[in-house]
């Protein structure tokens, strides 16, 4: 008999009046987990992080018979950043699969993910995802480019054809794990402390969690067999783009940087390219810039005191995570998209 533990996976769900939208995920999700419990014996959770909800998600989850099947609920809404790290701390198995609730599931995208996780270096699995039609690629590994003092972080790659994704030396790497489906380490999850608090409501957060998993010395894999499926229109922050969110995603964006750039280079690169684009925002009198920058300053104390317990944390350099990206995007078997 065998004494080695099967894998094991809890699955955190935020949610905000999602009511329709969980009900049609939790079918193909259902039918997954069935599908890894069959092949693996491993235990498994769904946890749903209701966010302030005034829908009926809470009576719709609690009719729910599968007693795996857990609810949080918050009385106000607080955001995905703050309602996903409520879900982390509540996991208690070795692999979190992080699922936004407008995604459904190809039924073996848990079995696809669990062999990255025998590598002890891994952080997180990024998936692979397919709008609707089940044809029509929408995302898969993320190649990170540093230009004109910014981190680039949604170019998106497929592999090619036959490519073995676990073959020695063709890891496919992927600069940071997708806010609405990857998988995650729980043990390395709890020790970076989950999503950055200071990025709430969100906007960059799975980049920046990324990026401490990268300079600890732990990896990002894409698994392109991990497949969901989505409505493109879907996301809320698309839908409702404007003046408050542009600005949220300028000052998170400048969150990251300031908090996880230690390269003196890159570093100058950035300070040099700031007021190039204060001017160029105050002439095309792009507003969102200019505030989502003054929010960041604003900050600045905070993202200092935790800048510097992320230098000694730090094991990898920022150019050497530039490298390995130039150099990875160059591989035969990456399709870039």
């Amino acid at each position: 008999m065998s004494s080695i533990a099967p894998p094991s996976v809890s699955i955190v769900i935020p949610s905000w009046n999602g009511r329709l939208l969980l009900e049609e995920m939790f079918p193909s999700l259902l039918l997954a987990t069935k599908e890894f419990h069959d092949k693996t014996g491993g235990p498994w959770e769904v946890i749903v992080v209701d966010d302030g909800s005034v829908d009926d998600t809470i009576p719709w989850i609690e009719a729910i018979p599968e007693k795996r099947v857990k609810l949080i609920t918050r009385r106000r809404k607080s955001g995905f950043v703050l309602a996903c790290n409520l879900g982390f701390r509540a996991c208690r198995y070795d692999t979190i699969i992080l699922l936004s609730n407008d995604v459904t599931v190809d039924q073996g995208f848990i079995l696809a993910l669990l062999p990255h996780f025998q590598d002890s270096r891994v952080f997180g699995v990024s998936f692979k995802s397919m709008l609707r039609d089940r044809s029509s690629f929408h995302s898969g590994g993320k190649i990170g480019e540093f230009r004109l003092g910014f981190w680039k972080a949604f170019r998106n790659y497929d592999v090619a054809d036959g490519h073995a994704a676990d073959s020695a030396g063709n890891a496919c790497y992927s600069f940071n794990v997708y806010r609405g489906f990857c998988a995650l380490n729980r043990q390395k999850l709890q020790e970076l402390g989950g999503f950055e608090p200071l990025m709430s409501p969100f906007y960059w957060e799975d980049v920046e969690l990324a990026y401490r998993a990268w300079k600890r010395g732990w990896v990002i894999h894409y698994e392109p067999r991990s497949v969901v499926y989505l409505d493109a229109t879907s996301d809320p922050r698309e839908l409702t783009r404007g003046l408050r969110l542009d600005r949220m995603n300028t000052r998170n964006r400048f969150i990251f940087l300031w908090k996880n750039l230690h390269d003196p280079g890159m570093w100058l690169v950035h300070l040099v390219a700031v007021p190039v684009l204060c001017l160029q925002a105050v002439l095309t009198l792009r507003a969102a810039f200019l505030l989502g920058l003054w929010d960041s300053i604003r900050t600045l104390p905070a993202i200092l005191s935790k800048r510097r317990l992320e230098r000694r944390a730090a094991k990898v350099r920022d150019s050497a995570i530039r490298l390995l990206f130039n150099e990875f995007k160059k591989k035969s078997f990456v399709v870039l998209k």
